[in-house]
């Protein structure tokens, strides 16, 4: 059966609270169990800001993954301009095919990494250059408007 909460539990907890001790680091110092300090600071009425520190690690990834996203759809829009290029001068038809093939896949890439980066607002809106070439190759969307664009 768990120990009773005394009154020096509180007094502790609220000391080290103060200190800007972290619910974990208060449970250690006082011999308690971390639910017993969340509820001792519940009844006290004190919150414990780890969210804080959580939310900008979490904003911080959110970022680094948005800038993967950027460079990776950027990447794929390079490769499929080379593969536009290599259509031209194609010795046949059939490479020829094989290369607009490949262009239009790594279009496609893009204009769903694209998306996803407009629909998470992380990202450009589609004003470059290549994303202009993905619209010119993709065609309108089904809805009417441009993947790209």
């Amino acid at each position: 059966m768990a120990e009773p909460i005394r009154e020096t539990d509180r007094e502790q907890v609220r000391r080290l609270h103060a200190e800007g001790k972290s619910r974990n680091e208060i449970a250690r110092t006082i011999g308690r169990s971390a639910a017993t300090v969340s509820k001792i600071a519940r009844e006290e009425g004190l919150a414990f800001s780890g969210g804080a520190r959580v939310a900008a690690a979490t904003e911080a990834r959110t970022a680094d993954a948005a800038a993967r996203r950027e460079l990776l759809a950027d990447e794929a829009l390079d490769g499929a301009l080379g593969q536009v290029t290599k259509t031209t001068g194609a010795e046949s038809a059939r490479d020829a095919r094989d290369h607009a093939t490949a262009a239009r896949a790594l279009t496609e890439v893009h204009a769903r990494i694209a998306e996803l980066a407009r629909a998470t607002g992380h990202g450009s809106k589609g004003g470059s250059m290549l994303d202009k070439l993905a619209d010119a190759l993709l065609g309108p969307t089904p809805d009417g408007d441009q993947e790209g664009g």
